[in-house]
């Protein structure tokens, strides 16, 4: 297949479309690395869903498998979770996609952890959305705190 210079699939300049080299020459999938605003990312994905389309790998009937991993900070990661695992949980059944927040994984430099998911292509969009949902809440959350001098409460949930 071919999906062209990253520019097509990212013309907008405020997302970013990089495209890994094969590992070798049987491997048929290859990791694409989108970066930019969430509505960026989105479309770009939504890019190449289209571009697979068209090249026809994949039927009407078949779904094409979406495996995103997206960068959370580290202190919206416990609202993902929910007590008890109660929110990945919802969020997967609501959008049958599969969500994996790894509980052991340390922060990187920005104080933000990766959270997996893995669905068909709109489910995992859907899922992406609502944990972008999340973070929103946790960030106007933690500035109304500031705002008022409160300390933050920890988002990691209670077992």
């Amino acid at each position: 297949m071919l999906l062209g210079h990253s520019d097509a699939l990212a013309p907008n300049m405020e997302d970013e479309v990089q495209i890994a080299p094969a590992e070798n020459p049987e491997v048929t999938e290859r990791m694409v690395i989108i970066t930019g605003p969430p509505e960026a990312q989105f479309k770009a994905q939504g890019r190449i869903f289209g571009k697979l389309k068209e090249e026809n790998f994949f039927t009407a009937k078949e779904e094409v498998k979406l495996e995103t991993h997206i960068k959370v900070p580290s202190t919206a990661a416990g609202r993902v979770i929910g007590k008890g695992g109660k929110t990945v949980n919802e969020l997967q059944n609501l959008t049958s996609a599969e969500v994996i927040v790894p509980r052991d994984q340390t922060p990187d430099e920005n104080d933000e952890v990766f959270v997996k998911i893995s669905g068909h292509f709109f489910a995992s969009q859907t899922a992406q959305r609502k944990i972008r949902e999340i973070i929103q809440q946790v960030k106007q959350q933690e500035q109304k705190h500031q705002q008022q001098g409160v300390p933050v409460p920890p988002a990691h949930p209670t077992k």
